[in-house]
């Protein structure tokens, strides 16, 4: 008995990593926007990121100065797409919300030059995908542009 009980309990405990791994992988596919701009320039991701932290600069700022920024909204609207259609899938939010969202996700960037300030390429602040308000993950609060 004791052995079936080992062996199911090693079972599920793999199970539960395959799992993880497996989830760990496709958030591991998305780029974040300081990789989006060191792949478009040419620079590695550190330096990007340093130069943000040094300078204040948003990477929409970063990718406009390299000349890059219409590249650079482009790649995160196809991030943000993937994102979306994963959650359509997932049964997160439906296929209307889901265009809903894309399309003030594009009208934004379409007047984001970025800088950051008022509305522009983001939609909603944080780290999450939810139903939230006022930018907790893709809420229908407006956020600034946050690149």
């Amino acid at each position: 008995m004791k052995k079936i009980t080992r062996n199911l309990l090693l079972l599920s405990a793999v199970s539960i990593l395959t799992v993880g791994s497996a989830a760990t992988v496709t958030a591991a596919d998305y780029q974040t926007p300081a990789q989006t701009v060191a792949s478009l320039t040419g620079r590695p991701v550190s330096e990007v990121i340093q130069e943000a932290i040094d300078s204040g600069k948003t990477y929409g700022m970063i990718a406009a100065e390299a000349g890059k920024l219409e590249e650079f909204k482009e790649e995160r609207l196809n991030v943000k797409e993937q994102i979306l259609d994963e959650n359509v899938e997932n049964g997160t939010i439906s296929q209307e919300e889901a265009d809903n969202i894309l399309e003030d996700i594009k009208e934004r960037q379409a007047i984001c030059d970025g800088t950051g300030a008022g509305y522009g390429c983001g939609y909603g602040r944080g780290a999450g995908y939810g139903r939230g308000r006022g930018g907790c993950g893709y809420g229908r609060g407006r956020g600034a542009c946050i690149y």
